[in-house]
């Protein structure tokens, strides 16, 4: 009688099929039986707004003072529905292609970094397609809202980051501001590592300014395109960072909401794993780019959880490569993690209420950073455990050929 014994390829083999799989019948799943938003009258929060800017565009209505900042100043989507597709295509289906294009740039972007590890490449499928705000997913539920082609935007900037022409991976970020105003936030960062490269030159802190210039000027001229009266987003900051830092269990939530992204690093990293990704320069920017997106998505306001997966393509080569590097137990930990953590099997559940209320269950107990305490004690209790499981877990693999 012939014994079959897997390898260890075989068995990642196997695990990441069986979990690309589930991924991909929650995501079928959510096709299917998802009802849309249903409160207010099916628009939602930001929506409200960007469909009054689409009937603003489409001169079927007038604005005045109705739509608050910034929400007015993302014009972005609106324009192109009116003006490319002449109100042919709503935000369903124009959200839906972008997020389609998204998963398949940053795919297609990130193949020098998975370079044909099945580990990587599920990391960045899943991380593309399969989390709680990936767009292909939650556009269904929640159709108009412009992270999709804000996302899209990014995972072209990547295709430049890793060729480390950060000054054309700028000027492309710059494309982003209509849709959604982080875009400019985020030139410093980019424009850091450009004159960083070019040592410190005059010539890249002249052309780093002017940049910048740039990108302030068209964040101003969206405001002007729609006689919206601009607020300052330095004071919003302020309060969102004080808050942070005083309220124990908003630090809680922002840490949670963050790990439904980032959480298989809990699983993944320890020393050796360190070393092995800090020579690269592509995971060096990852690295900053996770800590400042961190950083933009605490003091950028409430949903912490959003806010942090929409710079998704800035910091997935960390992913990328912490999954490539991780051992047959870290690996499957890591999946299982993000299986458990972003409900991937699971339909976004309704609002029962305008405002979330510390819930405990229901739409905002989904989301870390507006439910319950305890819902963020359970996220990050679960990547915890998954992490000292590895370390009971491991030994093992010595069996495995």
């Amino acid at each position: 009688m012939i014994r079959f014994v897997p390898t260890k390829k075989q068995i990642e083999y196997f695990i990441a099929g069986s979990f690309i799989i589930a991924g991909m019948f929650g995501v079928m799943w959510i096709f299917i039986a998802q009802e849309p938003f249903r409160m207010p009258n099916g628009s939602g929060w930001d929506a409200v707004y960007y469909e009054r800017l689409l009937r603003f565009l489409a001169a079927e209505d007038s604005l005045g003072s109705r739509i608050a900042f910034p929400y007015c100043a993302r014009v972005g989507t609106p324009w192109i529905l009116v003006n490319v597709f002449h109100n042919r295509v709503g935000f369903y289906g124009f959200n839906l292609v972008a997020s389609g294009l998204f998963s398949a740039t940053l795919l297609l972007a990130t193949h020098s970094l998975w370079q044909g590890s099945i580990k990587g490449l599920t990391a960045v499928i899943a991380a593309s397609s399969f989390l709680y705000f990936a767009p292909i997913k939650f556009a269904n539920f929640y159709p108009a809202y412009m992270d999709p082609p804000f996302l899209l935007i990014l995972s072209f900037c990547l295709v430049f980051i890793i060729k480390k022409n950060y000054l054309l991976a700028s000027i492309i970020c710059m494309a982003g501001i209509p849709f959604r105003e982080a875009s400019f936030y985020l030139l410093p960062l980019l424009l850091g590592f450009y004159i960083k490269d070019a040592q410190r030159s005059n010539v890249a802190w002249v052309t780093s300014i002017s940049i910048l210039m740039y990108g302030y000027a068209l964040k101003e001229l969206m405001l002007f395109i729609t006689d919206c009266e601009s607020q300052s987003q330095l004071i919003t900051a302020l309060f969102w960072f004080y808050r942070f830092l005083s309220e124990p269990a908003h630090v809680l939530g922002s840490l949670a909401a963050i790990s439904l992204t980032l959480g298989p690093l809990y699983v993944v990293l320890d020393k050796q794993t360190f070393k092995s990704i800090k020579s690269d320069d592509t995971l060096i920017f990852s690295i900053v780019a996770s800590v400042y997106s961190g950083f933009l998505s605490i003091v950028g306001g409430s949903d912490v959880t959003r806010i942090f997966y929409s710079f998704l393509p800035f910091y997935v080569p960390l992913l990328i490569k912490c999954f490539r590097v991780s051992s047959l137990t870290s690996f499957v930990l890591s999946c299982f993690g993000w299986l458990l953590t972003n409900h991937m099997l699971h339909k976004y559940e309704q609002p029962i209420s305008e405002g979330p209320n510390k819930d405990i269950s229901g739409f905002f107990a989904q989301f870390p950073d507006y439910g319950h305490p305890t819902i963020a004690l359970v996220v990050l209790g679960i990547w915890i455990v998954l992490a000292m499981s590895r370390r009971l877990i491991e030994p093992l693999e010595g069996h495995l050929e």
